[in-house]
């Protein structure tokens, strides 16, 4: 057998095991929708920092490049953060002015709890009045959960009647990335 001939056999024989092996991949799967909005938050976040407070975001460009698990678990934290409002200024004051109330309301309570009965009546006085301020403060807070609502809402009616107006479009794509994946996985 000449060289040639046995070029062609292993060739021949090889053939079968190449078409079995996967193709590369054509990268990773599309982000969900999910993690664009985590994307697109962490990005407007850092965009944030950039411009406000230029030392915390070279720290954490810093720990990107050397600890990324740690960053991540930071984005993750400051994002939350960001979403319950204890990055925002006013949010910040309103918690901690609640924590005083409630401080001084326990703190009240006790000197109640510790007063004779003529001083009793002073401070019952001062309870309700650090009563109302508490439940002014609740109140307040859940109006503004209230509009927010109202607006996560309204958002959400408009993406649906923009969803609903390009459902062909979307499903369309939809199954042509999903074959698409499915063919370059080899399935």
């Amino acid at each position: 057998m000449n060289h040639r001939t046995a070029l062609a056999a292993a060739f021949l024989f090889a053939l079968p095991g190449l078409a079995i092996a996967e193709p590369p991949s054509e990268g990773p799967p599309p982000a969900s929708e999910a993690q664009n909005e985590y994307r697109r938050n962490a990005r407007l976040l850092m965009k944030h920092l950039y411009d406000t407070n230029p030392a915390k975001f070279e720290a954490l460009m810093e720990m990107r490049q050397n600890s990324p698990g740690e960053f991540r678990a930071t984005m993750k934290k400051m994002l939350g953060e960001k979403k319950s409002g204890l990055m925002d200024p006013k949010k910040r004051a309103e918690k901690q002015k609640m924590k005083e109330l409630r401080e001084d309301f326990r703190a009240a309570l006790d000197d109640y709890h510790a007063a004779t009965r003529k001083e009793q009546s002073k401070i019952r006085g001062q309870l309700e009045e650090l009563a109302e301020e508490i439940f002014d403060a609740k109140q307040r807070h859940r109006r503004e959960k209230v509009t927010k609502m109202r607006t996560e809402l309204k958002r959400l009616e408009a993406e649906i009647a923009d969803r609903d107006a390009s459902r062909e479009d979307r499903i369309e794509e939809f199954v042509e990335q999903k074959i698409g994946a499915s063919q370059s996985r080899g399935l």
